[in-house]
């Protein structure tokens, strides 16, 4: 019998859960439909993030209740956590679809029959791998039952993020006998850990809160909600005992108890993977492992080159976050990267000698920050070039958080072809002079124009098809920052300096923390934020203590 399938399947219909995801995940998805064989969501075709806050909370309202698949990478951290694996479980799962650039968005993290499996296999294997006398010691082997739910109550408290109720001491006491029957104590504590680890409960993680005694469709989070939120934004896993002990005393109603173990949490090694995450998130970066250009065009960019920009992006984003403050103007303004041998050529700074990475001075003229680093150039550019308007977007929409208007109905986008007499920007200049494609473009083009400086690979250039690079931009949409500018250099000064990218920060925060597109009532709260910690000076990992802090952190407004 396969006890994982069986054992979740039985959890989901006797605890009403395929009704919580169907009603409170999957609000926006009309038609959502459950695997037949382990009552997980199915993917459907037409999900957004928008048609979730389409028919979501009202302006000025908390953001609407969820049940929140965990990543890959935050299952692969629990599990480990879990069975005290040295290691997290590098086993194979069906990569998360991304939504604005982050992987934790709700509305669009469900389960397919492949990832339904894969859980199934990666936690068959690593229930028989298990170790039972670690795990679940019992030192009364006549009374194994007794043992058993012993287990059932602290492994599933830890797996489950709370308490398990009554009935599902029951069910679980069942699958152990069931495990047990014909076999050992040993095998019966193998299945119960192959069927928690495959366990919907497991795998999502609720948002859906209590009533408010006040009324209304407002509800609080319960502490065990509270905890695993906190646990997860900071440590992108479970929550640890101390988190579970203040859940069972009720002492996480507070915005300054929640700040107490926000803070503990930021200390966690484990942190430093999270912010990492979250930055790269932000500027477009979860997909640098894939990235491709064209060897005809660029034959230096190989395997090796992509991997060291993945460990520069690391790098950089470690040194501004725990290094500097956690400054969102250095982020974009940072004098300084890091780089290896394969990197210093692409970057025309001394070779260091070593295939590990070192810290650089860069050149003042050509680079400063992330925005004219290689990964987050090469990213937004296509496979033979620069691709201004890719890059354009990418500075309206995510340095500046302004949404671009969906372009005209029935215009055929098409990109101009490489034409040897013309510079990149020459080509795309006559491309968005269209009338009809002129308001978009008169957003994106002027941004992406000020980076033509640097080519697809993000090395540094003066000149494209033998004529001078003109790199001159246009920043505008901001209240401080508006005017021209000449490169990347001087378009990261002006960032760095400007608000815009502050309350840009708090948005993306937003996205991050609460794995949705912001409502109105987040972008009046991160307004708010970025006045309290310091506007232009604000630190990122204070950003997300304060956000815990907010009545948007403990609330959610429950969905029609």
């Amino acid at each position: 019998m396969n006890y994982v399938l069986c054992g979740a399947l039985a959890l989901l219909l006797l605890s009403g859960c395929s009704n919580e995801i169907a009603n409170n995940s999957g609000k926006a998805r009309a038609g959502t439909s459950t695997d037949p064989t382990t009552g997980l969501p199915l993917p459907v075709a037409s999900t957004s993030d928008t048609a979730l806050i389409a028919t979501g909370p009202r302006p000025g309202e908390p953001g609407p209740t969820a049940l929140r698949r965990l990543t890959n990478d935050e299952y692969r951290a629990t599990v480990q956590d879990l069975l005290s694996l040295p290691m997290a479980p590098s086993d194979a799962l069906q990569p998360e679809t991304r939504s604005l650039g982050y992987d934790n968005f709700s509305a669009v993290l469900t389960v397919s029959g492949t990832l339904a499996g894969q859980y199934e296999s990666l936690a068959t294997r690593l229930a028989d791998q298990a170790d039972v006398a670690g795990l679940a010691p019992c030192a009364t082997p006549n009374d194994d039952t007794t043992c058993a739910l012993g287990f059932i109550q602290s492994f599933g408290k830890r797996a489950l993020r709370r308490p398990l109720t009554g009935a599902e001491e029951q069910q679980y006491s069942s699958i152990y006998q069931q495990g047990r029957t014909g076999g050992s104590y040993e095998e019966g504590i193998r299945r119960l850990v192959q069927t928690f680890l495959a366990s919907p409960k497991l795998v999502y993680r609720p948002e859906l809160g209590t009533p408010l005694a006040s009324g209304g469709n407002q509800r609080s989070l319960t502490p065990y909600e509270v905890a695993s939120a906190l646990s997860y934004l900071f440590t992108g896993s479970t929550p640890d005992a101390e988190l579970l002990a203040a859940a069972d005393a009720q002492t996480l109603s507070t915005p300054a108890a929640v700040e107490a173990q926000a803070r503990r949490l930021l200390a966690s090694p484990r942190a430093k993977a999270v912010f990492r995450k979250f930055v790269s998130g932000w500027f477009g970066l979860g997909n640098v492992s894939e990235l491709r250009k064209d060897a005809t065009v660029y034959p230096e960019f190989t395997p090796e080159l992509r991997a060291s920009m993945m460990v520069e992006t690391d790098r950089f984003i470690d040194a501004t976050v725990w290094e500097r403050a956690g400054s969102v103007a250095k982020l974009v303004s940072a004098p300084s990267t890091f780089v290896d041998s394969r990197l210093s050529a692409l970057y025309g700074v001394p070779n260091p000698g070593s295939d590990q990475l070192m810290p650089v001075e860069l050149n003042p003229v050509e680079r400063a920050g992330f925005l004219t680093s290689a990964a987050v150039l090469a990213v937004h550019s296509k496979a033979g070039d620069s691709s201004p308007i890719a890059r354009g977007k990418f500075l309206r929409t995510g340095l500046l958080c302004q949404p671009l208007p969906d372009p005209p109905t029935g215009v055929v986008i098409v990109v101009p072809p490489p034409d040897p007499k013309l510079t990149t920007r020459e080509r795309f200049a006559q491309h968005s002079s269209s009338p009809a494609c002129a308001s978009c473009h008169a957003l994106i083009d002027p941004l992406g124009f000020g980076l033509e400086n640097y080519d697809a690979i993000g090395r540094y250039r003066t000149m494209d098809n033998g004529k001078p690079v003109d790199a001159t931009g246009m920043l505008t949409g901001t209240p401080d920052a508006d005017g021209p500018f000449q490169g990347g250099v001087e378009l990261a000064a002006k960032l760095s300096s400007s608000r815009v990218l502050a309350e840009c920060a708090g948005v993306q925060a937003t996205r991050f923390a609460f794995g949705r597109r912001e409502t109105d009532a987040d972008r009046t709260l991160v307004a708010s934020l970025a006045d309290g910690l310091g506007g232009r000076n604000l630190d990122i990992r204070e950003l997300l203590v304060a956000l815990t802090k907010t009545e948007n952190f403990f609330v959610r407004t429950a969905q029609p």
